[in-house]
């Protein structure tokens, strides 16, 4: 008995160690960002009553005061005040924490199991699955283990096909488009076994999504995404303002990171009038296509947002998911892959000027406090 409490214990400080590490981490991430961004938001004013109005809220519901770099940061992008805008930084080493399980998220955020979470969610479909990797062992889309030779053969003449890992892929990292004929890539010519090895284990092989019309009209390089975030308060479902991303310049990743431009998408699916930057460019129409984005509409965005929060209903111990979504070229909805690590709340804010959490804002600050 003496030994299994030591165990524990032990293994309860190993943990708490590893989380320490990986937080302080977070926070020095979240403090190079935001003094890299500086000079977007060093010319924003915020006023005397709006500071007030800021830090009377926090101070209420927190009990501190906060900084107002990422308010003034948001700010900068599209130009208007919020006072319910949720900074990055508490959100990532405080919020993410309280809403969802990390170790029970461990398990479950592996990209290749969608499908046995979601099948059963009318009105969206996923990606159509050539190949599955985890931990090494190779699987066909209904899970039979192949040998690597069957592997092999199962894509080397498959042509347009989207590679992607499917654990710790956020951002878009390592996701890539490959067309394969005779066993090697048409575009780069490396061969399928260097594509394969540079993957390692834990990937997954799809279909090249074809896109809506409505989307390919915006910028047809890439495949456009929709994030939807949801989350769970009481015992009801709300989503966050809707973005959408594109990619520009003869990209095809769509990822703001990486160079795409992202736009404010309405509940009934209507664009914003100005697509933003990753460095606070804005742009009333696409650089590459001229299409405008004001009045330009998506279809099947409340559809989307039904979709988004069934789904949620799905996906125990999580508060909050991110989901990324597409259209494809019969207009129906496509789930790419969702996140529930490394979420991030200052996307859809600098996007749309609203604030993630909306009327809940305060409800958020408050969990902070808890335990």
């Amino acid at each position: 008995m003496r030994s299994d409490s030591y165990r524990k214990t032990v293994t309860a400080g190993v943990l708490k160690a590893v989380n320490s590490v990986y937080l302080v981490k977070i926070l020095a991430g979240e403090y190079y960002n935001i003094f890299r961004k500086r000079h977007l938001y060093r010319n924003v004013r915020i006023s005397e009553s709006e500071e007030a109005e800021i830090q009377d809220m926090w101070a209420k519901h927190y009990g501190r005061r906060i900084s107002t770099r990422w308010h003034r940061l948001y700010q900068s992008y599209s130009g208007r005040f919020n006072v319910k805008y949720f900074p990055e930084m508490l959100f990532t080493t405080k919020l993410e924490r309280k809403l969802n399980n990390r170790e029970i998220g461990r398990m479950i955020s592996d990209k290749s199991f969608l499908a046995m979470y979601y099948r059963d969610i009318e009105g969206v479909r996923l990606p159509d699955t050539y190949l599955i990797n985890n931990s090494g062992v190779f699987y066909t889309s209904d899970r039979k283990i192949i040998s690597k030779e069957k592997a092999h053969a199962a894509l080397e003449n498959i042509g347009a096909a989207v590679f992607k890992p499917t654990l710790d892929s956020s951002s878009g990292d390592s996701v890539a488009l490959y067309d394969l004929r005779h066993g090697a890539d048409r575009r780069t010519g490396r061969t399928l076994a260097e594509v394969l090895d540079s993957y390692g284990g834990d990937f997954i092989v799809q279909e090249k999504i074809i896109p809506s019309g409505s989307l390919k009209a915006l910028y047809d390089g890439s495949v456009n995404t929709l994030r939807v975030i949801t989350y769970l308060v009481g015992d009801r479902v709300f989503h966050a303002p809707i973005t959408l991303s594109m990619g520009r310049g003869g990209s095809h990743v769509d990822n703001i990171q990486a160079g795409g431009i992202s736009v404010a998408v309405s509940d009934d699916g209507e664009l914003g009038s100005e697509g933003l930057t990753f460095f606070g460019e804005a742009h009333r129409f696409h650089p590459d296509t001229g299409t405008l984005f004001a009045n330009h509409t998506l279809p099947n965005i409340g559809k989307l947002i039904r979709v988004a929060c069934e789904m949620h209903e799905k996906t125990p111990h999580m508060r909050m998911v991110s989901w990324d979504f597409t259209l494809d070229e019969n207009d129906d909805i496509v789930l790419l892959e969702f996140n529930i690590f490394g979420q991030s709340v200052w996307f859809p804010q600098m996007v749309s000027g609203r604030a993630v959490f909306g009327e809940h804002t305060e409800q958020m600050i408050r969990m902070m406090r808890q335990g």
